[in-house]
C-alpha cells in the first residue's frame, strides 16, 4: 500500500516538476482545466499527509493544492488532484482528465 502511495505521489510530484519545462505560457491568475496543461506551474513549497490517504500543500506563490482518494466500490485506487479550479485524476494507469469521479472511473476501466 505504501508502495502504491509512493507511486501516486511521484507521478503527481513529477507532473509539478516536469510540466513547467514543457509549458510555454506564464503562470495564470487562476488555474482552470482549460489552461492548466499548457501553463507554467508553480513549484510545490509544502506537502502534508492528511491522514485519510491523501495530501495537501502549497506552491511557492501560496496556491493550495490537494490530492484526495476517490472512494469507490470497485477497489480502484484513484486520487483527485485539485489546484484552483483545475482538477484531474491520478491512477496506476496514468493521469485521467474527467468531469466527475464516475467519469474518471469509467475512463479508468477503458485504459489498458
Amino acid at each position: 500500500m505504501l508502495r502504491h502511495f509512493m507511486r501516486l505521489f511521484l507521478v503527481t510530484f513529477g507532473f509539478f516538476i516536469v510540466s513547467p519545462t514543457l509549458a510555454f505560457a506564464k503562470v495564470p491568475d487562476i488555474y482552470t482545466n482549460e489552461n492548466y496543461i499548457n501553463s507554467t506551474h508553480d513549484e510545490p513549497a509544502t506537502f502534508y499527509l492528511d491522514g485519510w490517504g491523501g495530501f495537501y500543500g502549497t506552491t511557492i506563490s501560496g496556491r493550495l493544492f490537494t490530492q484526495k482518494p476517490v472512494t469507490n466500490t470497485e477497489g480502484v485506487r484513484l486520487h483527485k488532484f485539485q489546484i484552483d479550479q483545475a482538477y484531474y485524476y491520478v491512477s496506476d494507469k496514468g493521469t485521467i482528465w474527467a468531469g466527475s469521479d464516475l467519469e474518471a472511473l469509467s475512463i479508468y476501466w477503458t485504459l489498458v
